[in-house]
């Protein structure tokens, strides 16, 4: 009887540790996220100011940092090989084939989100990223069919209300320079972003879940490398064909700030990408119930409002 009780116990305690850990690990990932969704903009922005154009080099540099990814595959291949359990490669072709998919829709989403904010200011960008939620949200139910709840609900609400009423105060706040029709391209893109992010990642937890094997770190990870792989390819070949390679020394010489605060700027970009799209999605797959883990990576859209704010202190 003392006997059962206290493995029931120990079972018991054993649980309570893993849920802290996920948690622990759930509420790092959202720091990341945010530390990404509010340096990413205003690196992007100080870019454009200062003299940068190259709308396609931005995009890229969303999705470049994937091979940074490898680390931490490396590190959970060679603890699983020392217990006799390691496997080189999970995905299988139709894996591959989803994830080509889907890197291409997000190669694309960098790329309208890069174009809206080379004509939008911080305030306006970042408060129509906000609205990611809303169609996370709708995406969600839809594709992985997410019921809403009346908590749900009211967050959506509130928040989009947020945004709008955070708006209507941000007045005068256009770049110089820009025409009627570039701020109106800028915002439509800057929201085509929005809604195409925010079916993105309900695609992305509808790929794991119908992968047909244990969701597991290792699978996550080698699916997330490939998306992002493949979204930095397709940026590529319209940066071949513009020649933006050869450009970019040309241009770091001529930016405003110099050429080191140029390359600075760019690495930084790339950096906080990293944060903001990778690391995050292997921890939520793998500790927050399925149809949440994409609102729950939505939930960092008030770091736009940070954003905002730093962006009017700086000028951007």
């Amino acid at each position: 009887m003392e006997s059962s009780q206290g493995s029931q116990n120990e079972a018991t305690q054993r649980q309570r540790r893993k849920s802290l850990k996920a948690m622990f690990l759930v509420l790092v990932n959202c720091v990341l996220m945010t530390i990404g969704q509010v340096g990413g903009p205003l690196l992007l922005r100080i870019y454009y100011l200062h003299g940068g154009k190259r709308k396609w080099l931005n995009a890229w540099l969303l999705t470049s940092g994937f091979p940074i990814l490898i680390l931490p595959m490396a590190f959970s291949y060679l603890r699983a090989q020392a217990k006799g359990q390691a496997t080189v490669l999970l995905v299988t072709p139709r894996l591959v084939a989803a994830s080509a998919f889907l890197g291409i829709l997000l190669g694309l989403d960098g790329y309208l989100y890069s174009f809206g904010l080379s004509y939008l200011p911080i305030s306006v960008s970042s408060l129509l990223g906000s609205t990611q939620l809303a169609f996370t949200a709708i995406f969600a139910f839809i594709v992985v069919k997410h019921k809403f709840t009346h908590y749900s609900v009211n967050a959506v609400v509130l928040m989009t209300f947020g945004s709008i009423v955070l708006g209507l105060h941000m007045n005068g706040d256009r770049p110089s320079g820009v025409s009627d029709g570039k701020y109106l391209l800028g915002f439509l893109m800057t929201l085509g972003a929005a809604a195409l992010h925010g079916f993105i990642m309900p695609a992305l937890e509808y790929t794991h879940l119908k992968a047909g094997m244990p969701i597991t770190f290792d699978l996550v990870m080698q699916i997330q490398f490939l998306i992002s792989m493949f979204a930095t390819l397709f940026c590529t070949i319209p940066m071949v064909i513009n020649k933006d390679f050869q450009a970019v020394s040309k241009e770091a010489a001529e930016y405003g700030l110099g050429e080191t605060k140029y390359y600075m700027v760019s690495i930084g970009s790339s950096s906080n990408a990293v944060a903001d799209h990778r690391k995050y999605w292997s921890d939520l797959l793998l500790h927050v119930p399925p149809g949440r883990s994409c609102v729950i990576s939505s939930s960092s859209c008030p770091a736009g409002f940070c954003c905002t704010f730093l962006a009017r202190e700086i000028q951007c």
